[in-house]
């Protein structure tokens, strides 16, 4: 079973997304701020990465930054951020930093953040 990891502060936005993953057959977790987020990567090795960029602790650049400098985690599949940034020069960092998808949430569904998982995973 392919496991994806929220991280996401927004409580509310966090459990659907986790409700919905659920739904459709992955292991989903989720983690609140940037030192969980990075913790749960290294415990758990999850094959997405669903990452918000403005949260607590560590933001999302933060965290990106500390798991591909971690051999253990480097591999980490598949990173899909889930932000409310829209900059040009965000999506460019996301794109250098080898981000699969961009996806701004004022503008994207859950079923649309669901559907790029699958299309990712198979």
């Amino acid at each position: 079973m392919s496991k994806v990891l929220v991280a996401e502060d927004d409580t509310l936005l966090a459990s659907l997304l986790v409700e919905q993953l659920k739904k459709e057959g992955y292991e989903t977790r989720a983690a609140f701020d940037g030192m969980a987020t990075v913790d749960e990567v290294k415990k758990w090795h999850p094959d997405v990465l669903l990452l918000d960029i403005l949260m607590p602790g560590k933001n999302g650049w933060e965290v990106l930054e500390a798991i591909r400098a971690d051999g253990a985690t480097a591999a980490t599949p598949v990173v899909i951020i889930v932000s409310n940034l829209s900059a040009q020069d965000d999506m460019d960092k996301a794109q250098q930093m080898g981000v699969k998808y961009f996806l701004v949430k004022a503008t994207t569904s859950l079923t649309e953040i669901v559907a790029k998982v699958k299309g990712v995973l198979g």
